[in-house]
C-alpha cells in the first residue's frame, strides 16, 4: 500500500470515527456562542451591532417618523419610531422624546436576506425579508437635534441686526429697511457685480434707506394707491416711482407692512441614550448611540407679515 493509499484510509476512517463528529459538534457550539459576550446579568452584546458606515433616513406618515440605518453586509438595521403632533424641522431646536414601547420605540432586526427601505416606509410592511432576531427598545431617550437655516436670498452676506425693527433680523429680512420695497429690487439691477445702489447718493444704500430720493417723505409713504407698493406709483414714467422721484413729495398713511418671504432648510440630528433593548432575557445596551445626521431633512418658505413699525430717518449725519 503507497503513502496515499494509507492517507485516503486514514481521513475516511476519521470521517466515520463517532469521536471525531462529536468533538467537531462541540467545537461548532463553541463557535456559535463566542459570537455572543454575556454577563451573569443578562446582558448580551452583538458583536454584528455596526451601523457606523450606514446612512441615516427618514421616513413620515401622519404624526409617526420612522428613522431607520439598514447594513446589508449582515442584514440588519435599527430603526426609531416617534409618534408626536409636535411641528418638526421647521426652527432650530431639541427636542426628547421617551422610549415607551409603542409609539416611541427602537428595534435592532436581523433579517434573513437584505432589506430596502421599503420595509420601513410601506404603510403595510412587505412579507419579505423575514425577521429572524428582533430586538425592543422601550427604554431610554431619543432627542432630535435640529439645524435650521433661514435665507431671504437677496446675496447679502454676513448681515447682523434688525433695521427697521419689525423683529425679523436683516440676514433673512425680505424688505430689511422696513419701505415696502424688497431688498432684492433695492439692491440694483447689477448687484453683486457693483455695490448696492444708492439713488440719492446719500451714503445710505437703497436697501436700508427709508427714504430713498431724500425729498423728506419716507419711502413707505410713497404708495398713492395704498396697495402697500410703492414700485407701482409713478407720476413721472420719464423718472420712475415717485419714491424715487424728489420732484414728488406727497405722502400717504400706510400702516402696515407687505407680506414678507424667506427660505429654510433643516438638517437632523438623532441621539439615543441609556437605551436598553431587550430580546427575551437577552439585552443590548447603550448608554449614548449617535444615529446619523440628515441633510435637508425638511425644506419651504416662511410667509409672515410683521408687525407695522412705524419709520425713522436713518441718514448718515454729518
Amino acid at each position: 500500500m503507497n503513502a496515499f493509499s494509507s492517507a485516503k484510509k486514514y481521513v475516511t476512517l476519521q470521517k466515520h470515527n463517532p469521536q471525531v463528529l462529536f468533538m467537531k459538534n462541540i467545537l461548532f457550539f463553541i463557535a456559535v456562542f463566542a459570537t455572543l459576550q454575556s454577563c451573569d446579568d443578562g446582558d448580551v452584546i452583538v458583536t454584528t451591532f455596526d451601523f457606523e458606515n450606514a446612512s441615516l433616513n427618514l421616513c413620515s406618515n401622519g404624526n409617526q417618523y420612522v428613522f431607520y440605518k439598514i447594513n446589508n453586509d449582515v442584514s440588519e438595521s435599527i430603526s426609531l419610531k416617534i409618534t408626536t403632533d409636535d411641528p418638526l424641522f421647521f426652527e432650530t431646536e431639541t427636542k426628547s422624546y421617551e422610549l415607551n414601547g409603542s409609539s416611541n420605540i427602537v428595534n435592532y432586526r436581523r433579517f434573513d436576506s437584505d432589506v430596502t427601505g421599503d420595509y420601513f416606509c410601506s404603510s403595510v410592511p412587505p412579507t419579505s425579508p423575514t425577521v429572524a432576531i428582533d430586538y425592543t427598545g422601550a427604554s431610554g431617550t431619543a432627542r432630535l437635534n435640529t439645524t435650521t437655516v433661514l435665507d431671504d436670498n437677496d446675496g447679502l452676506e454676513d448681515e447682523t441686526g434688525d433695521t427697521d425693527g419689525d423683529g425679523i433680523p436683516d440676514s433673512y429680512d425680505f424688505d430689511d429697511d422696513g419701505d415696502n420695497v424688497p431688498t432684492t429690487v433695492e439692491l440694483g439691477p447689477n448687484f453683486p457685480d457693483e455695490a448696492p445702489r444708492d439713488s440719492d447718493g446719500d451714503g445710505t444704500p437703497d436697501y436700508l434707506d427709508t427714504d430713498d430720493d431724500n425729498d423728506g417723505i419716507f419711502t413707505i409713504y410713497e404708495d398713492k394707491n395704498l396697495n402697500l407698493n410703492p414700485l407701482d406709483d409713478i407720476t413721472d414714467p420719464k423718472v420712475g416711482p415717485d419714491y424715487l422721484n424728489p420732484a414728488v413729495a406727497d405722502s400717504y398713511n400706510v400702516t402696515a407692512f407687505r407680506q414678507h418671504a424667506y427660505t429654510f432648510v433643516s438638517d437632523v440630528a438623532v441621539r439615543l441614550s441609556n437605551l436598553v433593548l431587550v430580546n427575551g432575557e437577552e439585552q443590548i445596551i447603550k448608554e449614548a448611540l449617535f444615529l446619523g445626521t440628515i441633510e435637508n431633512v425638511r425644506n419651504g418658505e416662511f410667509t409672515p407679515t410683521p408687525d407695522f413699525v412705524a419709520p425713522q430717518l436713518n441718514k448718515p449725519t454729518e
